[in-house]
Order: structure tokens, then sequence, then C-alpha cells
């Protein structure tokens, strides 16, 4: 979707398509069972689990060696990723594109103003249908 479209702008049928793409009619349910996790198959993914597998895998990408995870990242950028997935799947907005959220945060290493504009994103598509792809580091200034 171009930055100026908005999402009111599909026709029926695109609409339809997007939000049977966007929607489930029942809970997402685990098919595999897993030792690690302790889950087992026809399991509901419920919130707490989603935390507690995000709060697992950020747990092993902080315990990374520096050459599967740069060091300089695990204090900086890596939390502010971890946000944004947090985010993503936790807001009521089903936001179109993971990669603005990131872009948005090109050079911010401050998981407070992260947050900011995180916030700042859901609150534009949430209210007009539209991305914020402009580099909100001149808003700043």
């Amino acid at each position: 979707m171009a930055s100026t479209e908005r999402a009111t702008d599909l026709s029926a049928a695109e609409h339809t398509a997007r939000e049977r793409i966007l929607t489930q009619s029942e809970p997402s349910k685990v098919r595999h069972s897993s030792d690690a996790v302790v889950i087992k198959a026809g399991d509901v993914f419920t919130d707490s689990l989603f935390l507690r597998l995000l709060d697992e895998e950020y747990g092993k990408l902080q315990r990374a060696n520096n050459r599967d995870v740069h060091d300089n990242s695990k204090n900086t950028t890596l939390p502010i990723a971890r946000e944004i997935v947090k985010t993503c799947v936790e807001t009521g907005v089903k936001l179109p594109w993971f990669i603005d959220l990131l872009n948005i945060n090109i050079g911010n290493h401050d998981l407070v103003e992260a947050e900011r504009r995180i916030r700042l994103f859901i609150d534009e598509f949430g209210a007009r249908g539209t991305r914020v792809t402009r580099n909100v580091d001149f808003e700043l200034m």
C-alpha cells in the first residue's frame, strides 16, 4: 500500500480478501508438541504462551555469541525489535508492513523513543489508514 493510499480505498472484493488473510475465525492452535516449551499439539496459542515464547527467544538472542548476534546490538536494536514484534501481535490494529516499524527506528537505539515511534505509527494507521513513511528524525529537531 503506497504511503498516500488509504486502507478504505480498497474495493469490496479486496477488502474481503484482506480481512480473510488478517483474521481467523478460531484461535490458532499448536500443531506439534515440543519438549523445550512444554506445549502439546492442540493447545491454544494464548497471549501468555506468546509472551513466554517471545521471552524465551529473546533470551536466546541475548545469550548468543557475537558472531550470531552482534554484542553491540543486544542492548540497542534487539530490545527495539522485540518491542516491535510484541506490539504487532498485541495491538488491535492490523498493520500492513512489519518493515515500516523497523524503518521508522533506523538509527534509533533508545527503547523509549522506539515505543513512541511505534505508537505514532499505530495511531496514524488506525485513525487514517496511512503509513508513517517520513523520516521522523526530522520531527525531533
